[in-house]
């Protein structure tokens, strides 16, 4: 393993989540807060979760027929901005768990993609979301998060891996602002990876 530079090191995270996923909603203040204090020292990216093993419907039925709709508008919109991304997964989540939208219906799926564009002005272009919305680009990156998805082994959503220099461990479940930074200190940390950390093939 490399030696790390504190002073240059960026930290690769990767975070296993859906639209649906009510923990990650949960977590959102905390998420925030950590990926904006320390932003020079990450670099961020989301893997959708589109099946149905690795997270359950709010409602109980084992079964999600707006996740993968969903996830594939996240992925449209990705393809403008990460930042355009974040926006709408947010919007996505609030949208399902909080005020019982049917986020598999194209009407809310654009309706949300409007809200944003009025309230962000410059940050998500309507057009290219239509267009953009069964695009190859677009199925081809749900199919690398899938692809992802199974050679890293995720079985529960949503998870955050980290790594440096190819080298990671990962979390599941909630986690605090604090518990996260906790997290991100360890990976910078110079005898990182301990002894019980596997190989990251993220």
């Amino acid at each position: 393993m490399k030696p790390i530079d504190l002073n240059h090191t960026i930290v690769n995270i990767v975070y296993y989540t859906q639209p649906l996923c009510p923990v990650s909603w949960r977590m959102q203040q905390h998420w925030h807060e950590f990926t904006t204090k320390f932003s020079e020292l990450i670099n961020v990216r989301f893997c959708l979760v589109t099946s149905d093993t690795t997270s359950r419907s709010p409602t109980g039925s084992g079964r999600e027929p707006s996740n993968i709709r969903a996830c594939q508008a996240v992925k449209a919109v990705s393809l403008q901005s990460q930042r355009a991304a974040n926006l709408y997964l947010n919007a996505l989540r609030k949208a399902a768990l909080v005020e019982g939208r049917d986020i598999s219906l194209s009407r809310v799926l654009v309706d949300l993609a409007r809200e944003i564009s009025r309230e962000h002005h410059g940050i998500l272009d309507l057009q290219k979301f239509g267009t953009d919305f069964d695009s190859p680009a677009t199925r081809r990156a749900l199919q690398k998060d899938a692809l992802k998805i199974r050679t890293n082994k995720i079985d529960s959503c949503p998870t955050i891996t980290f790594t440096v220099n190819g080298y990671g461990f990962k979390a599941t479940g909630f986690h605090s602002f604090q518990q996260l930074a906790a997290m991100l200190k360890k990976a910078l940390t110079p005898t990182f990876p301990a002894a019980n950390d596997l190989r990251s093939r993220v």
